[in-house]
């Protein structure tokens, strides 16, 4: 950059990117010189323009963190170690260096513009083509702060949720948009994947063998495109999970008709969600036992098999007891063809 006049060092040791040299400054942000964009850019006198940024500083004495360098001793400033790491590590030759950035909201301005800044003069490539900025969370309202003691992690979710349950519950946010993180929203989220567990449940049931690897057999369908289209625009997840939704009424329509023909496309797109959202990977009857406990699932298949000795000697008052009490526990059960089913209600 000092090379290419795109860089000075001042009189400190300090070297900045002069912006105005840069036709392009501000492209990804759309900010330059407004009044909330000044107050997060560093001021000095030693800069030509306000708006330069730091790529060196140097050595201040004790107290301070310095390498020596063809620049004489000095650190690195905050934007140039992204850039430099993608360029040794990551980048590629061609318009892009890479093909995705992600990070926060807070980091487009300055931190992403200086980025993309300074490789644009440096190697004359933008540095991604696609950039993803992720909204911030709250707690039931309240901005997420050690402060606050209302910090939300992922290790303490998963205590008392699977993994798969608090994904979808996250994912159906768009990434753009702040999540609200709450116990009762991520219970309404939950009562969706349900829904997807239903029918693969429900498909099981039917006995219909399909393919293991079922979205091998997946040709292009109604399903199948607008569902990636959804994604394809900018992760539009709210519309791609409304066509899940859509799917799913219109599979059990078809199973309550009894087109078991249509089994092994509603098996093959149910594998399609699977794939790109990683939801609905477990088995469909232990999703809904999760939760309970080794001892207490002893229990309940004791119970179980008591109820159906109940039920060979045509005791059914007492068979129907058994099955109340595991409801008032929150356990229902169920007789299908092939045996007495439960799972957690």
């Amino acid at each position: 950059l000092l090379d290419k006049g795109f860089a000075y060092q001042t009189p400190n040791g300090d070297i900045y990117l002069s912006v105005d040299k840069d036709t392009d400054y501000g492209s990804l942000s759309g900010r330059i010189a407004d009044e909330e964009s000044k107050s997060r850019i560093q001021n000095s006198e030693q800069k030509h323009d306000a708006k330069d940024f730091a790529l060196w500083k140097s050595y201040k004495g004790v107290g301070d963190v310095g390498y020596d360098s063809p620049f004489g001793k000095g650190r690195p400033g905050w934007h140039i170690e992204c850039s430099a790491m993608i360029q040794e590590h990551l980048a590629t030759e061609g318009k892009y260096a890479i093909d995705i950035h992600g990070g926060g909201a807070d980091l487009l301005f300055p931190h992403h513009e200086n980025e993309v800044c300074q490789t644009r003069c440096a190697q004359g490539q933008n540095l991604a083509k696609y950039w993803i900025h992720n909204g911030f969370v709250t707690i039931n309202g309240e901005k997420m702060a050690k402060s606050l003691g209302n910090s939300f992690f992922i290790k303490d979710a998963l205590a008392n949720y699977d993994g798969e349950i608090l994904r979808f519950y996250l994912l159906s946010t768009h990434y753009r948009a702040g999540l609200n993180f709450s116990e009762e929203d991520l219970l309404t989220s939950k009562k969706r994947l349900d829904r997807i567990y239903r029918l693969k449940k429900r498909l099981a049931q039917t006995q219909v063998k399909v393919s293991q690897n079922a979205e091998s057999q997946n040709e292009k369908n109604a399903f199948s495109e607008a569902f990636l289209e959804a994604l394809s625009d900018d992760l539009n997840i709210s519309k791609a999970l409304s066509i899940v939704e859509e799917l799913i009424a219109n599979a059990n329509e078809m199973l309550d008709n009894k087109q078991k023909d249509k089994i092994p496309q509603i098996a093959a797109n149910l594998a399609l969600v699977a794939r790109i959202l990683g939801v609905g990977l477990k088995d469909s009857f232990e999703y809904f036992k999760l939760g309970v406990s080794e001892a207490r699932r002893a229990e309940i298949e004791s119970l179980i098999a008591k109820r159906a000795e109940y039920k060979k000697a045509k005791d059914f008052a007492n068979a129907d007891k058994i099955r109340e009490d595991l409801r008032t526990n929150g356990i229902e059960i169920m007789d299908t063809p092939s045996g007495c089913e439960w799972e957690k209600i």
